[in-house]
């Protein structure tokens, strides 16, 4: 049999039959603290989950409240390696007991409420638009193909369209060299015409 490198999402499943049969305003703290990937659905997993939960009883069932940290594994939308991306849950929800059925979160009649659909839930809200394996990640080349994190790629430098004129450009002095070479006094050299002497 093959070792089990993750833990299934019923260990997010917490009996809360202890405080069903308190009365109302009773509320109890649970430490989640899962250092192994979690798989809590099967397009999710989670590198670990962990923060406390405030369960607290009222007259509709068991309210949910307080903050979740994990990590999942994406890709990276510049060089498409693979990505860790952090996360901060915010959980806020009210499981209804008795059961409802249009309500989305119930108790289930064990006596069970299973936070794996919620957390799946706030881990798609809270998702980044933009997943970069660092800030400051280079990408592909768009050319080769070649992933700029690991230094430069062997293509030439692309040329910025506005600087293309200056490839034809020829600097003043080889401009001056190719001249023919005149004398000052020349005529030729000012443009101008000579004066002529009017005699008195």
């Amino acid at each position: 049999m093959s070792q089990l490198h993750y833990v299934p999402s019923r260990i997010l499943r917490i009996n809360v039959g202890f405080l069903l049969a308190e009365s109302i305003g009773q509320s109890r703290d649970i430490e989640i603290d899962v250092d192994v990937p979690v798989s809590v659905a099967e397009d999710l997993m989670l590198d670990g989950l962990h923060g406390t939960l405030h369960l607290s009883r009222n007259s509709r069932g068991i309210l949910v409240e307080g903050a979740l940290r994990t990590h999942y594994a994406d890709e990276c939308a510049r060089c498409l390696e693979e990505a860790s991306v952090p996360l901060e849950l915010d959980v806020q929800e009210l499981y209804i007991h008795p059961a409802e059925p249009d309500a989305p979160w119930v108790v289930a009649d064990d006596g069970n409420l299973d936070l794996a659909p919620l957390v799946r839930e706030e881990m798609i809200l809270g998702t980044p638009h933009t997943i970069l394996c660092r800030p400051d990640c280079a990408g592909l080349c768009p050319d080769c193909g070649e992933n700029l994190n690991d230094g430069p790629c062997q293509c030439a430098a692309p040329i910025d369209p506005r600087m293309a004129a200056l490839l034809n450009w020829q600097p003043l002095a080889e401009v001056a060299r190719d001249l023919p070479e005149t004398s000052p006094t020349d005529p030729a050299a000012t443009g101008s015409k000579p004066r002529s002497r009017t005699r008195r």
